[in-house]
């Protein structure tokens, strides 16, 4: 595996169930079967594709049998009963809002969401506090010059973050300051590059709401 993957790995903890949402090769319940997972292992993906190519990762390793296979659009059949950790990986931060917001079931706390958004962090951590999730630990990790951002929560307690928190996250709760400052310098060169590029006037309903992040995100710099 990959250091993305390995690192959403990392954070599984042993339990009765897990499922690998948009599993795509299969990859990581092949990986954690073999590291002697105890729990039920379910790998889904929408597309076929994907799913024979998770199957035959399986059948490589001897683990056909360890694994179950799922054709469906996000959770939509995944027994809730036999699993305890749901793990949503490589997709944008809006479409795994989408995948939760269609699967209510996942809104109690016997469940632990692993959540890694290629994009749109800042929207899924919107999704999470508004909903209830405690976020309890993120981590990053550099993977062939990328920083991914990796997101453990879990229903019930509504966690408070500022609008510059809603993209990085808060340092405390992040496994890796390093990365988590070198993130921090990129998002603010974001914004900086953003409020150039923008037309001096006032006239952009968003300069002051860009302005107002790149304060906050100034501020975290600073806290340091």
């Amino acid at each position: 595996m990959n250091r993305r993957l390995s690192a959403v790995a990392a954070l599984v903890q042993n339990g009765k169930g897990l499922v690998d949402v948009g599993t795509d090769h299969g990859q990581l319940p092949a990986y954690l079967a073999e590291a002697g997972y105890p729990g039920a292992l379910y790998a889904s993906d929408i597309n076929e594709g994907p799913l024979t190519a998770a199957r035959r990762t399986a059948d490589a390793a001897g683990l056909s049998d360890r694994i179950r296979f799922l054709l469906c659009d996000g959770l939509a059949l995944c027994p809730p009963d036999e699993i305890d950790t749901i793990v949503i990986a490589g997709m944008g931060g809006d479409m795994i809002v989408k995948i939760l917001d269609e699967a209510d079931w996942c809104m109690q706390d016997s469940y632990r969401l692993i959540l890694q958004p290629m994009t749109k962090a800042e929207v899924l951590r919107y999704w999470l506090v508004n909903n209830e999730f405690a976020i309890e630990k993120e981590t990053i990790v550099e993977d062939g010059g990328i920083l991914y951002q990796i997101i453990c929560a879990r229903f019930g307690a509504r966690t408070s973050l500022s609008d510059a928190e809603l993209f990085l996250g808060k340092r405390e709760r992040c496994a890796s300051l390093e990365l988590y400052d070198r993130q921090l310098e990129r998002i603010i060169g974001r914004f900086e590059n953003a409020l150039g590029g923008m037309e001096s006037g006032e006239g952009d309903s968003r300069l002051a709401l860009y302005r107002e992040i790149l304060v906050q995100l100034k501020e975290l710099e600073a806290e340091r």
